[in-house]
């Protein structure tokens, strides 16, 4: 099976204080399932149509939209457009400070590497920001002589413009110590659905891995991922099944035992629900 999803881990070729990394996707289809990871990330949508999911909140990019992915943000990217260009963009904050703390550093880098600022998910329409990640990517692909420095100096520019533009909240540590023991309990559930999401699940499991009781880890799960456990189990079934339906010759009965779903009418009745056409019709358009 063709697998095209993004991965993170192919990235460190170079000892930059930015990795960017082009993908384009031709066809509809999950980009990134859900996870979360410790340091920030941005990606810029160049042509195209995505849905992307931080959290609770969801939404839908375009062409020339910038995303920004904070720290422990649980984030899905699905392609929602026949042609899809996305730009993945990787900073390491810890290679622009300087050899001698300054008050620059105690007051912005310090922070940003501390994950104590929250930015906005989505810009758009800012011309200044887009110059500045269009200027880096340039650099990036091309590397003139100098492209070091020019990618240093544009990546001090969107600190900026962001800290002037798009903060969402500022933590102080103790908040965001608790933030971070509380999706930890979290991380463990959701890693425990995506390796058994072919198996029964059942809250009374993920409310005692998570050490709350069933009530409070549904009003938590819901806080936390926008959707209630059961749709959460339900979304991922049905986008595996969707790759499945698309890549495999699998029938659609054998594809809705290997995503969890016992009942095969079940399965096509939330897959209608959930993707707007039946397993059946997404099995002849693959073919």
């Amino acid at each position: 099976m063709a697998d095209n999803t993004l991965r993170y881990d192919d990235m460190s070729n170079e000892n930059l204080v930015i990795k960017i990394k082009k993908e384009e996707y031709e066809t509809p289809g999950i980009i990134l399932s859900s996870h979360w990871h410790d340091q920030i990330q941005f990606f810029y949508c160049a042509r195209g149509n995505a849905v992307i999911r931080c959290n609770s909140k969801e939404f839908e990019v375009s062409d020339n939209d910038f995303v920004i992915i904070n720290s422990k943000e649980l984030h899905y990217i699905e392609s929602v457009s026949e042609g899809l260009t996305l730009y993945l963009i990787k900073i390491d904050l810890t290679f622009i400070y300087s050899n001698k703390a300054d008050s620059i550093q105690a007051q912005f880098l310090t922070p940003l590497s501390q994950n104590l600022i929250l930015f906005e998910n989505v810009v758009r329409n800012d011309e200044s920001l887009l110059r500045c990640v269009n200027r880096m990517i340039h650099e990036y692909f091309t590397k003139e002589i100098g492209f070091e420095l020019a990618i240093k100096s544009q990546v001090y520019d969107l600190i900026v413009i962001l800290l002037r533009g798009y903060i969402k909240k500022i933590y102080n540590e103790s908040e965001l110590k608790s933030k971070m023991l509380l999706l930890q309990r979290f991380k463990d559930v959701i890693d425990y659905i995506e390796n058994n999401f072919t198996e029964k699940i059942d809250l009374e499991k993920l409310s005692k891995i998570a050490g709350f009781s069933k009530g409070h880890f549904c009003r938590l799960f819901k806080q936390i991922t926008g959707m209630s456990a059961i749709d959460y189990i339900n979304n991922l079934r049905i986008n595996k099944a969707f790759d499945l339906l698309k890549n495999s010759d699998l029938n659609i009965t054998e594809i809705a035992v290997s995503c969890g779903f016992s009942d095969s009418n079940y399965f096509s009745r939330i897959f209608k629900n959930h993707k707007k056409i039946s397993p059946m019709q997404m099995k002849k358009q693959s073919m």
